[in-house]
């Protein structure tokens, strides 16, 4: 042992310190320890300093190579070791401790004092206390590694860690499931998502987090979690909120059931409101009616009905149609809306104000002079969207039962917007009355005039040109005489417009009368009466078996009369004319399936092209020159309007060099 004034230092400089400490040889043998060593490692032969290696310490205990090496290394180049951290066995459990390890260079030899730390109790006390943290806490936290498949997808993870709260809502301990896979403890998450958000996470690194119920035992638990990446693993950090969320949807239940309540309330209200509609009446007595009933099931001091208008000044003010005073009808009364609580009604809001109103609008006269505290109101809408006034009660005191009336004043606001709007279309009707009443009335003056002063003239043309050709007919030339014959043929066209301008014109004025008639004495009447230009174009009608129809007699002769005309003029050069007609019962997809009587008169004359169908209905619309084919251009559209006047309508089908089919639909019913 060496015996150097330093050395001694040194020795005492080791038995004085608290922490366990030794000195070692260039063999590392074990020189001298303190008390503190001696007890940390459990050595009582003193006398052995020099003889016993340290790596023999406690059954070899510091025999590691990476630290022999370490120690000689730090001996041959007289350097220092901080901190080195080392574990041994104790008592088949592992420590950890730290070593500081110092070069000391004395004449006789080059030592190395270790100074040793167990680091191992703070360890343990630190484990401990975060395993109590862990087990106390109320999050369920766990830790999952990801098993990989052979083609390097994740398809499983195992257990690594879990504190108690994860496996205890599904009944089972940590000891149960640490260790296993997913699929064999919680196999539920490859269905309801859960896998695919760890896995995706564990991808892509980005945490995640949801909300979510799972099924155990017919119960239903819910859950509140996390997902963070963690090296090769996942940490999922949950809550069961199984009680907030029940109490939640308990909540939502209550309040589904009290607005099923309101409804129900509604309901019953807008029952007992429709029976009192019927007595209500219309108009005036329908709202002061509605506004005393509402007084009655209230009790409120003052039900109000008005709708909203502007003042010359721009202003808008509400203009009461119906005011109830302490259960009675009073006079009604205008005010403005500027700075009272009616102004937000007519923004369309529900407005309550259930007391302190006149504090709340201290610029509201109506509010001072009625002296009311409360006020509830609803606004009025037009079919439109339109704000059109508001309906509202007020009460000098405050008001209590504000649901109640509410739901009131909603149902009565419908009813009162239906009311308004009915009153507005008979004003609207009034007033298209009058104007049909005044055109009816120019109609008649134009008819009078078509009939007198338009005819009077054509019958004086007609007349002197007809006297000065009995009179001077040897005295003109053939060309005059051409002249004077274009003069009657133009005064004799003049006349038959002025006659078909007459009867189009009639049609609107005339009384429907419809009379059961048969189609079949009607047609034999036409061709009576036709029976010149018949014999004289050679013409054929077949008549098929007609029904017998209710219709106007006079104008469905006009009808018919004016399509077997069109059929016979306008007919080829070639060929004789050939009128046929029929009659069935047919049901059209485009009216739903309503039944009409379809009666078909078909020609063989020249047609027309079909994109004219419309056109040759309209009023003077020609396809072709005066010159061509005698008419006015009023016929067919005479035709249109007859039908019209029977609730049916007329279709025609052409096909230019073969003829003209025209189709006229009357309903069955």
């Amino acid at each position: 042992m060496p015996t150097s004034k330093n050395y001694s230092a040194i020795e005492k400089i080791i038995a004085s310190a608290h922490e366990p400490m030794l000195l070692l040889d260039k063999a590392l043998k074990v020189v001298y320890s303190n008390v503190a060593f001696n007890n940390k490692f459990s050595l009582s032969e003193p006398d052995s300093y020099g003889r016993r290696s340290f790596l023999e310490i406690r059954h070899d205990a510091f025999d590691i190579p990476t630290l022999s090496k370490l120690l000689l290394e730090t001996l041959e180049t007289k350097g220092t070791i901080q901190n080195y951290e080392l574990r041994y066995a104790k008592n088949s459990e592992n420590s950890k401790l730290l070593l500081n390890i110092d070069s000391i260079e004395l004449p006789e030899e080059t030592f190395l004092l270790l100074a040793v730390n167990d680091i191992s109790s703070e360890a343990e006390q630190l484990q401990s206390f975060l395993q109590s943290v862990l087990n106390s806490t109320n999050y369920g936290i766990a830790s999952y590694e990801a098993v990989y498949q052979k083609d390097g997808t994740i398809g499983d993870f195992k257990i690594s860690y879990t504190n108690p709260e994860v496996p205890r809502n599904f009944g089972l301990e940590p000891g149960q499931v640490i260790g296993k896979t997913c699929r064999e403890v919680y196999p539920g998450i490859f269905e309801n998502g859960i896998f695919k958000r760890m896995a995706a996470c564990m991808e892509t690194g980005i945490p995640d987090s949801y909300e979510i119920s799972v099924e155990h035992n017919n119960t239903t638990i819910w859950f509140n979690a996390t997902i963070e990446k963690v090296g090769n693993s996942v940490a999922v950090t949950s809550k069961n909120i199984t009680q907030e969320k029940t109490a939640a949807l308990e909540i939502e239940a209550i309040n589904t059931l009290l607005l099923n309540k309101n409804k129900e309330l509604e309901q019953q209200l807008l029952t007992e409101f429709s029976e009192s509609f019927y007595s209500y009446g219309s108009g005036q007595d329908f709202f002061n009616s509605l506004l005393l009933e509402i007084a009655a099931k209230t009790k409120m001091d003052y039900v109000l009905l008005g709708e909203v208008i502007t003042e010359e000044s721009g202003e808008e003010c509400i203009k009461s149609v119906s005011v109830i005073a302490f259960g009675k009808v009073t006079d009604n009364f205008k005010y403005l809306l500027k700075g009272g609580p009616c102004e937000e009604v007519i923004k369309g809001n529900n407005t309550h104000y259930p007391n302190n109103s006149q504090k709340l609008f201290p610029d509201s006269r109506t509010l001072a002079e009625l002296n009311a505290e409360g006020y509830i109101a609803h606004p009025l809408v037009s079919s439109s969207g339109k704000i059109i006034g508001l309906i509202a009660v007020l009460h000098q005191t405050e008001i209590s039962d504000i649901s109640y009336i509410e739901s009131l004043l909603k149902i009565a606001a419908k009813r009162s917007e239906m009311e308004f709007e009915r009153l507005q279309n008979e004003k609207l009707l009034e007033m298209k009355n009058k104007e049909l009443e005044r055109q009816n009335i120019e109609l008649a003056s134009f008819a009078y005039i078509s009939s007198h002063d338009l005819q009077e003239p054509l019958r004086k043309i007609q007349l002197f040109a007809s006297r000065i050709l009995f009179r001077e007919k040897s005295n003109f030339s053939e060309s005059s005489l051409g002249y004077f014959q274009s003069i009657t043929n133009a005064a004799n066209r003049m006349q038959n417009l002025i006659e078909s301008l007459l009867n189009y014109s009639s049609m609107d004025a005339s009384e429907i009368h419809l009379v059961p008639t048969d189609l079949n004495v009607v047609i034999d009447e036409i061709k009576n009466n036709m029976i010149d230009i018949i014999e004289k174009r050679n013409a054929r009608i077949e008549v098929a078996k007609l029904p017998t129809l209710p219709v106007i007699p006079i104008q469905f002769q006009q009808l018919l009369t004016n399509l077997i005309s069109n059929g016979i003029k306008y007919n080829r050069e070639d060929i004789d004319p050939v009128i046929k007609i029929n009659a069935e019962i047919v049901s059209l997809e485009e009216f739903a399936g309503k039944q009409f009587w379809k009666i078909n008169i078909e020609d063989n004359g020249i047609g027309f092209q079909q994109e004219y169908e419309e056109k040759i209905f309209e009023l003077f619309k020609r396809l072709h020159g005066k010159t061509d084919y005698e008419g006015t251009g009023i016929g067919l559209a005479i035709c249109k309007k007859i039908v019209q006047k029977h609730d049916g309508f007329i279709r025609a089908i052409g096909t230019p060099g073969v003829g003209a089919q025209f189709l006229v639909y009357l309903p069955v019913k």
